[in-house]
């Protein structure tokens, strides 16, 4: 739930022209999706596109993974589930925080200093890794599992 409620929470704020205005995850998503509008060509506008559904399936996979955990009759899927979901979550995250900060993107003209919804999401995706490494661990403490 952590992730879920960090992705409509700010996660970055604005700078430059963007300077009165915080991004939450769905507002990135949607920013990115709307470049494609003014894209040069088709092969942009299809990385534009596929770049917001990369963005908006961070809180579908979150709750997804949590779901699949809990109702999986084996804790190996279970445990698979989350440590996916860890993953990928984690992997965006930080992802977007460098991009944030590289001088060689414009995104860096765009985006300020990350916010509570970042955190959030990130604090999220490392309960979702320990509750995976958990299944795992009492998986093997377990036989038959």
């Amino acid at each position: 739930m952590l992730v879920v409620a960090g992705f409509f929470l700010p996660w970055i704020h604005g700078s430059a022209e963007f300077a009165s205005r915080d991004f939450t995850g769905f507002d990135l998503a949607r920013l990115v999706r709307n470049f494609e509008i003014v894209a040069s060509s088709s092969q942009e506008a299809g990385e534009f596109r596929a770049t917001a559904v990369v963005i908006y399936l961070v809180p579908a996979l979150a709750v997804n993974g949590a779901a699949l955990a809990w109702l999986a009759a084996s804790r190996r899927v279970g445990a698979a589930a989350l440590l996916t979901t860890a993953g990928y979550t984690m992997f965006l995250l930080v992802g977007l925080a460098l991009l944030s900060v590289a001088s060689w993107t414009e995104l860096q003209r765009v985006l300020g200093g990350l916010m509570a919804g970042f955190a959030f999401s990130l604090a999220g995706s490392l309960a979702l890794l320990t509750a995976g490494g958990m299944l795992l661990r009492d998986r093997a403490a377990t036989p038959g599992s």
